[in-house]
């Protein structure tokens, strides 16, 4: 039996929080879904897309609003599709930004399909989750919503699609679509949600990229797709979740251990088997992805703070010095220069 598909549980950012402000009880969405407050604390968790689906479809019926997904798309901070946004939104051009959405889809979304595609003059941007079309409408909305928020990001605010798809029969009422979607749709198609637009688009240049940060993101999502691949490593496995939450500050232990669908005293029991202490795995991890970076020499000593799980530059400059016995900067030079700084500390 194949697995169930999964995504995400960023992909639900803010549903709840909406559900909330239209005066909806997520209490009652989140049991009607089958879902804890504990499935979405963390973001990079992955949970049955079912599940998310029928959380759209719970939150709608909640709050009365029959248009609650693109409502939600309105509002959904690119900041939850998680490291995969700066490899999106920092890329050099509209194609190489939407080919990396494409490229690091399985870490979104397992056992669906999200993938740029281009025929003749028109590209498409296609998003299947791999369950029924009926269920997942308030979802696929939401999905279009968001792409083409992200299109406008990158093109311009007045970018628009030229047509938007959907897998759902067409609602009694679309007045929100037209408003918000500003395109033709078409609904009945077999695929949750896709983005059809103007393949001479794909050539647009992202404004505001950081061009030297891109290809850290793309190292560093590499290597979670390489540990998600591996499979039979459980040390990989750990060191990929460990890596993936970096960028939501210092991981601990109970939020890894829910990432790889373990009690903490198992997840604890399991790495003191491999003769292993959380505490010296992130600390480890850290020191070898600073000293990384700052030999690629393409972020700042800021960037690579923030990569490595600190929020503050002078929290990283005492770390480092712990790892090392010398500063971010002197260990820059002396890289630049062929050295080895790390080894003055192990």
């Amino acid at each position: 039996m194949s697995a169930r598909p999964r995504m995400r549980a960023g992909g639900t950012a803010g549903v709840l929080e909406l559900v909330a402000a239209c005066g909806g009880s997520p209490a009652r969405v989140l049991a009607s879904a089958g879902v804890s407050s504990d499935d979405l604390a963390d973001p990079d968790r992955m949970i049955e897309t079912r599940a998310i689906a029928l959380l759209f479809d719970a939150a709608a019926r909640e709050t009365g609003d029959d248009a609650f997904g693109l409502h939600l798309g309105e509002r959904y901070p690119f900041a939850g599709l998680g490291t995969v946004s700066y490899a999106v939104l920092n890329a050099p051009s509209v194609e190489t930004g939407l080919r990396n959405l494409d490229r690091y889809g399985h870490l979104q979304l397992q056992g669906g399909r999200l993938a740029l595609e281009q025929q003749g003059a028109n590209a498409s941007l296609t998003y299947d989750i791999g369950v029924d079309a009926e269920m997942a409408r308030q979802h696929a909305e939401g999905a279009a919503v968001i792409g083409v928020r992200l299109l406008q990001h990158l093109i311009g605010a007045d970018w628009r699609p030229r047509q938007v798809l959907f897998g759902h029969r067409r609602p009694a009422v679309t007045t929100e679509h037209a408003r918000i979607l500003r395109a033709p749709l078409r609904f009945g198609q077999p695929l949750t949600a896709a983005l059809v637009f103007d393949a001479a688009d794909l050539a647009h240049p992202v404004p505001h990229a950081d061009r030297s940060l891109l290809p850290i993101v793309e190292r560093h999502l590499d290597e979670l797709l390489a540990s998600a691949a591996g499979g039979d490593d459980w040390l990989t496995k750990v060191r990929g979740a460990v890596a993936e939450s970096l960028a939501d500050g210092a991981p601990v232990i109970q939020t890894i251990a829910r990432r790889l669908a373990l009690s903490v005293r198992t997840f604890q029991r399991r790495l003191g088997e491999h003769g292993v202490v959380f505490k010296t795995l992130v600390d480890q991890l850290r020191r070898e992805l600073a000293l990384q970076y700052l030999a690629d020499g393409k972020a700042d000593l800021t960037e690579i703070a923030f990569l490595v799980g600190y929020s503050e530059l002078s929290a990283f400059d005492r770390a480092f010095r712990r790892w090392t016995g010398s500063t971010p900067v002197a260990a820059r030079k002396e890289l630049r220069a062929g050295g080895h700084p790390a080894d003055a500390r192990s």
